[in-house]
């Protein structure tokens, strides 16, 4: 499948922007600046300006708050330990975690009969998404693009959910191995209420998952949403069942955590704390109870308090958790530019008709 070059002057002769609604059938956003309603990549000019200040305040309050419990003296003691050499290494292992999330995102979507993007879409999708800045409800952008693609709403909402499944059954693999691993070296630091429900319960939990998807998918067809979680339960578990074939997304997906958990290892490293590669994933893990693609606004503020509470149980000292993952919070901003540098993409996507 492929698509025509759009036309330089499509916002005035698409016929869909003309009747006040995009051609994915949403109503053409007149927002005003304050507004905080509507999907992101409509937005433009000022109407992006409140989710950003709205993110950049939650962050702000969750490390206030979390500074208040630790002692603002010893987060500041923390923050002149500052080493640079780390924290200039963090970038490089976002960029890691960048590529990875970018053969995850190519192979999920073609595996087994689905669609290739374009560079072009691929790129920008995968900008948009490893931000996790336009996760704030309704349909996401890359379904917009599965959708421009050939595919069907309800085709590119099994796609949709299966990479966000992935995220989860990646996350999951690495909490169980590190956890596994932390109860064989029988060290202390980590407890074991943290430890042994990851060492125990994935791998029990995914087989009675694809094994329920298989028995009661069929019985399920007439309830969309609940039909398609079960759809894309069975299309991860042909992705784990044929791993050679299907290397590009489980090792994708796999490199966007190494890199991402790396990146937060450096952001301690930068404090003065070398922590445990085992004791850090378990942490990393517990913590990403909503990822950045699952949670709004990235994550802002949730995230935030969350890892730094859970790496913090995980032996790290308070404050140099809430430094490291503040840090590991503020460069990660970084990947906003090349999000918001999507939209227009993103928006000429979701109002031309697929080829």
């Amino acid at each position: 499948m492929t698509r025509a070059e759009p036309d330089p002057n499509r916002l005035n002769q698409n016929p869909a922007a003309a009747r006040g609604v995009t051609a994915a059938g949403r109503p053409v956003p007149h927002l005003r600046w304050w507004s905080l309603s509507g999907n992101l990549i409509d937005r433009r000019g000022a109407a992006l300006a409140p989710p950003v200040l709205l993110a950049l305040g939650l962050n702000v309050a969750a490390v206030i708050g979390l500074a208040d419990v630790a002692g603002f003296h010893a987060v500041y003691t923390s923050l002149t330990r500052i080493q640079w050499p780390w924290l200039c290494a963090v970038p490089a292992a976002f960029a890691m975690s960048a590529i990875g999330y970018y053969f995850a995102y190519r192979r999920i979507y073609a595996a087994e009969g689905g669609y290739e993007l374009s560079r072009r879409q691929l790129v920008a999708v995968v900008a948009a998404g490893f931000s996790g800045f336009f996760s704030t409800g309704g349909i996401r952008p890359d379904g917009l693009v599965l959708e421009n693609r050939g595919a069907s709403r309800r085709e590119a909402m099994v796609r949709v959910t299966t990479l966000t499944g992935m995220e989860q059954a990646i996350l999951a693999l690495y909490g169980c191995a590190a956890s596994i691993a932390w109860l064989s070296l029988d060290l202390p630091g980590v407890p074991l209420n943290v430890t042994l429900p990851w060492a125990v319960i994935p791998v029990p939990a995914f087989a009675a998952a694809f094994w329920l998807a298989s028995r009661y998918r069929p019985r399920l067809q007439g309830r969309a949403r609940l039909s398609v979680f079960l759809d894309a339960v069975l299309l991860i578990r042909t992705l784990f069942a044929r791993p050679v074939r299907h290397r590009g997304a489980i090792g994708g997906m796999a490199l966007f955590f190494a890199g991402d958990a790396l990146a937060i290892w450096l952001a301690l490293a930068a404090f003065g704390f070398l922590m445990n590669g085992a004791a850090l994933l378990v942490g990393y893990c517990t913590g990403m109870v909503f990822t950045r693609r699952v949670a709004p606004l990235a994550g802002a503020g949730t995230l935030t308090l969350i890892l730094s509470l859970t790496i913090w149980a995980s032996g790290a000292p308070l404050a140099t958790a809430i430094t490291g993952v503040a840090a590991y919070r503020l460069l990660g901003v970084l990947s906003v530019p090349s999000a918001l540098a999507s939209l227009p993409v993103l928006r000429e996507t979701a109002e031309l008709p697929s080829a």
